[in-house]
């Protein structure tokens, strides 16, 4: 027999609870090669909830077999149950049934039949802290698996990430592509070898701020920025890690003159990226959300400058939005950048503006008035025309002032 695990616990009383799905043959031919078999074998890892808000020594399975229990998050393992749509951010419960593979096979290795019928078409992190981001299940980030499939043979042919931030922006996907295999070994005595594409390059304290901001630091640094509430102690971490501080314990000044020269650097690695000729980019914000009612006021005031404390992430990308589309126009001189191949995810389309950018408000367009559907159809964000009309609720027409 195989056993699952259910449920782990430390001594600190932090516990990780498993949640498994049971193959039930939804969407599944029953005729044919698959008539008559037994598939109630099979289970599917579907959740992984850790970070129990209160510790406890004992494993909540030794006295219910489904624990009422305050997870502060859950790794969630979709099978196709919440849709794979890029533009569209999944819900935290599954919408749907789950879809079949087309190349199903089965395992006798316990002396029984395991059929496997499912692909893991996604894995989602949510956070649950609706006190702190207004909403109880809360998208982070989001793994999409993408597959060539056939009766044959299925295999994974691409997988990309989305984070999601607090406001509801959405960054630009990132592609996982496996690299070209190395040319063979050259022969006929000639023994010289083809440079390494993985040969180090010395790259300034600066860069490497800006990429280690991409990979992870934006949310820590950008929150710190707006002067919301932010993990200290990770913060602190970060700068101890990064030759900021040489102390995990700082005075309060040296804590803030550490984060202000690791800000100085990302900024400075930003500016020493070239200049792009790109005059639009675009935004995604989630703004119909309770948390938010005082930004979607001040993102609604035709003529009203705003000034983002933080750092600013744009894409040219037209596609990675949410309901609100922030149409930035560009001016000759502005500081946004392409990060390319800094950005730590290669392949990540993102201009990055750095903090204090200031952007005044042109023109809104609301969905329902007369040029809306002109202005989302010049925008070309998809193929279908109403579900982008269903899907976006305003057009907020914005410039970048230089000065």
């Amino acid at each position: 027999a195989q056993w699952l695990v259910e449920e782990s616990v430390t001594p600190a009383g932090e516990h990780i609870y498993y949640s498994y799905l049971a193959e039930n043959g939804d969407n599944v031919d029953l005729n044919g090669n698959e008539a008559g078999r037994d598939r109630s074998a099979m289970r599917y890892l579907s959740k992984v909830q850790y970070g129990n808000a209160t510790p406890a020594a004992d494993l909540y399975l030794w006295t219910s077999a489904t624990p009422a229990v305050q997870w502060l998050f859950t790794l969630v393992f979709d099978y196709g149950e919440r849709g794979v749509d890029p533009q569209v951010p999944p819900a935290f419960t599954a919408q749907n049934s789950w879809l079949a593979r087309q190349d199903p096979f089965s395992l006798y290795n316990y002396g029984f039949e395991i059929r496997l019928h499912r692909l893991c078409r996604q894995v989602l992190m949510f956070h649950h802290f609706p006190d702190e981001l207004g909403e109880a299940d809360t998208l982070v980030s989001r793994l999409l698996l993408e597959y060539d499939e056939n009766p044959i043979l299925t295999q994974l042919c691409a997988a990309r990430t989305l984070a999601y931030e607090g406001d509801g922006y959405r960054r630009a996907p990132v592609n996982n592509m496996m690299p070209p295999p190395p040319p063979p070994p050259m022969m006929g005595g000639n023994s010289s070898r083809p440079k390494s594409k993985w040969a180090i390059v010395e790259e300034s304290k600066q860069i490497q701020a800006l990429r280690y901001y991409s990979a992870q630091g934006y949310s820590v640094i950008n929150k710190y920025l707006r002067g919301d509430d932010y993990p200290e102690t990770q913060a602190k971490e970060t700068l101890l890690s990064r030759d900021y501080l040489s102390t995990n314990e700082p005075s309060d000044e040296e804590f803030k003159n550490a984060m202000s020269v690791y800000i100085n650097d990302i900024a400075e690695g930003l500016s020493s990226l070239p200049e792009t000729d790109h005059r639009v980019v675009y935004r995604g914000l989630k703004l119909d959300k309770p948390a938010l009612s005082d930004v979607l006021k001040e993102y609604t005031t035709i003529g009203n400058i705003i000034i983002d404390k933080a750092f600013m992430s744009t894409s040219p990308d037209k596609a990675w939005i949410n309901d609100t589309i922030l149409n930035i126009y560009l001016e000759k001189g502005h500081k946004g950048r392409i990060l390319g191949d800094v950005a730590h995810f290669k392949g990540e389309a993102e201009m990055l503006f750095p903090p204090n950018t200031k952007l005044k408000i042109e023109s809104i367009v609301n969905c329902g008035s007369q040029d809306f559907a002109s202005q989302l159809s010049k925008l070309r964000l998809s193929d279908d025309a109403t579900a982008d009309t269903n899907r976006i609720k305003r057009i907020i027409n914005m410039r970048v002032l230089n000065s």
